[in-house]
């Protein structure tokens, strides 16, 4: 038996009497609360190595319970405990199995993916695939028994939980997953006719993370593309069954696109699965979380059954349309840029021979025709999925957030929407990027998103919720550019109150991802207010290409130093605005960039990932625009 936890003393005022004072008193407990942890560590060990099978089952359990929150998770996993624990996923009896995988589990789903490095590193995948390998390949489920746990439907629940969670942080999982042909064992539990609906979905999940940029495991799920394409047409008559069906549907939609965008999306295969989606998304989530607030219990943190039914189907519910947003962001997607034939190396601007206004890269006309199927955009506007998405990101009324924040177990669905509310945003930029202006319902409707939208980046965000503030302003910067594509007329409401809100947000947000995205943001209203030549426009030209200038002397990271120098290229690129150049100096505030952008360059080089291309980009261009621009100026004078 472990040793009782001592109350923690409350503080208390000083004293001279010379007794220990409570900072002494507590960092004495908290050695004494470390020794506990260290005695219960390895008394948990020896039961894990123990012969004893309820031994075993005791120090999993404890192991399991240790490991709830990422702390502690992250220790376990530091201390090597993977090591003892993982051979328990081929012990000799089930129960052990089923504990082991849930413990081991608990601790790469808690501890993300430093802790999942470390048990890949300890080899987790070896037992792991044994596990599979030796009791899943021809799985045969028992009839179910009235009031019986099935335990070998639990061990590969949680078996493959596992496996998901260590795929999802590591590519290494994936790479021994391909290994030991896994995929084949888990494209079996899709059938609907064999296994429950828990079995198909931990599956399809898995595999969807499995198959993603993998040729050897879509290779595998390409032959089961029939039953995928069945799976999107399941129905149910068993309300019970409802959320789970539509889980599993959606699943089904994302493994049938993973698939065709390893070659070349068939329209067909896409209207199919955008039908799906669509079906999915209609589920109004609002509705829901409102129905679900008045059975909430008031002045207990314990749930009915009822409740605790309720919001378990609407997570599958959640779960269901986020999965539905990220396919669909995904559907509509455009082919990233090639990679540029370029280095980051410092060049001579003398051998840049080539005038700046022919290069291609530079051109103002950014912006694209779409390439989706004629079939899709069809199925889009008949099914309203951009009105639908929209949906998506209105915030849930105030009362129900209150409500659902007060229980713990609540508070959890809580997290979902406003997940669900992040990917409606990055789903809504890709919409917008890809549609023409009538299929996002007009310019008047466009903008008035464009201002809705600006309200919760520069209103309601808090400004530590950046999933929140990257997608909603990447969606703000989405519908700007595409209300900039056609020449959209209605800026003109816009006061310099307006876009100072918008300088500052850029200044005050600690994500360079958002930086970005309002950085393009001004440099397209600057681009807008170019085309209209009145004096009040070349004013707001001027303070935001100043804006844009100083930006990138306080701005630490050089791809968005890039992003800066990149827009005001665009700003600056036809002759007409030769003269507001001229008035705010524009070329001899450029030359000393030129040197801060190759300093930054060498300083942050390793780490630009994906930034590559824009730094490469403008490096290549800096120089000639400032050359070609200088020779324009002068015909001024």
């Amino acid at each position: 038996m472990g040793k009782q936890k001592r109350e923690r003393r409350k503080p208390h005022k000083k004293n001279p009497t010379g007794l220990p004072n409570v900072e002494d008193l507590d960092k004495e407990e908290e050695e004494l609360d470390e020794e506990d942890k260290d005695a219960a560590l390895q008394r948990m060990i020896d039961q894990l190595e123990s012969p004893n099978i309820e031994e075993k089952l005791s120090g999993l359990q404890t192991l399991e319970s240790m490991c709830t929150n990422a702390e502690m998770a992250m220790q376990v996993a530091k201390g090597g405990v993977a090591r003892i624990a993982a051979p328990l996923l081929v012990d000799e009896n089930n129960l052990v199995r089923a504990a082991s995988a849930s413990a081991l589990r608990n601790i790469a789903n808690n501890g993300g993916e430093d802790a999942c490095n470390i048990l890949l590193e300890h080899d987790i995948m070896t037992p792991l695939a044994a596990l599979l390998q030796r009791h899943y390949t021809s799985w045969q489920p028992k009839p179910k028994e009235k009031g019986k746990i099935d335990d070998e439907k639990e061990t590969f629940i949680q078996a493959i939980t596992l496996l998901w969670t260590l795929c999802e942080n590591d590519e290494h999982a994936i790479k021994y997953s391909n290994e030991g042909h896994l995929i084949s064992i888990l494209i079996k539990c899709l059938d609907i006719s064999l296994h429950s609906l828990d079995v198909n979905i931990i599956a399809a999940q898995c595999m969807l993370t499995l198959s993603e940029d993998n040729p050897l495991a879509i290779s595998e799920l390409k032959k089961y593309e029939g039953p995928l394409l069945s799976l999107l047409k399941l129905k149910t008559d068993k309300e019970s069954d409802l959320s789970n069906v539509m889980l599993l549907k959606t699943l089904s939609g994302g493994l049938l696109m993973n698939i065709n965008n390893s070659e070349c999306t068939s329209a067909i295969v896409s209207c199919q699965v955008a039908t799906a989606l669509a079906e999915t998304l209609a589920f109004d989530h609002r509705k829901l979380l409102n129905s679900v607030t008045s059975t909430l219990p008031v002045d207990t943190n314990k749930l009915n059954v009822k409740s605790e039914k309720k919001l378990n189907d609407i997570k599958k519910y959640l779960t269901a349309q986020q999965q539905a947003l990220e396919i669909l962001a995904n559907l509509c997607s455009e082919d990233p840029q090639e990679d540029v034939d370029s280095d980051l190396d410092d060049s001579d601007p003398a051998e840049e021979e080539n005038d700046f206004i022919d290069d291609d890269v530079m051109s103002t006309d950014k912006f694209h025709i779409s390439t989706l199927p004629i079939e899709l955009t069809e199925v889009f506007a008949s099914l309203k999925i951009f009105d639908i998405v929209w949906e998506k990101t209105i915030l849930l009324p105030e009362n129900v957030r209150q409500i659902l924040f007060e229980n713990p177990e609540s508070k959890t669905v809580l997290k979902h929407a406003h997940v669900l509310r992040c990917r409606a945003f990055l789903c809504l930029n890709n919409l917008i990027s890809t549609l023409d202006v009538d299929g996002l319902g007009g310019v008047e409707n466009l903008y008035r998103m464009w201002v809705e939208i600006g309200n919760v980046v520069f209103k309601e965000a808090d400004q530590n919720d950046i999933a929140l503030l990257e997608s909603a302003t990447a969606a703000m910067r989405a519908a700007l550019q595409k209300l900039v594509e056609v020449r959209a007329n209605v800026f003109s409401q816009l006061s310099m109150f307006d876009i100072q809100v918008m300088l500052n947000g850029e200044q005050q947000c600690p994500n360079p991802n958002v930086r970005v995205n309002l950085v393009r943001i001004v440099g397209n209203l600057a681009l807008v207010f170019t085309n209209t030549n009145t004096a009040n426009c070349r004013e707001l030209v001027k303070h935001l290409s100043i804006f844009l200038l100083d930006a990138c002397a306080k701005e630490p990271e050089v791809w968005v130093i890039a992003e800066c120098l990149d827009a005001i290229m665009d700003i600056f690129a036809e002759d007409e605005t030769n003269e507001v150049a001229a008035e705010i100096e524009l070329v001899d505030k450029l030359r000393p960039l030129v040197q801060l952008l190759n300093n930054k360059i060498r300083q942050q080089k390793k780490r630009l990932g994906d930034n590559f291309y824009v730094v490469s980009t403008v490096k290549t261009n800096l120089n000639r625009f400032i050359k070609y621009k200088s020779a324009q100026l002068a015909k001024l004078k």
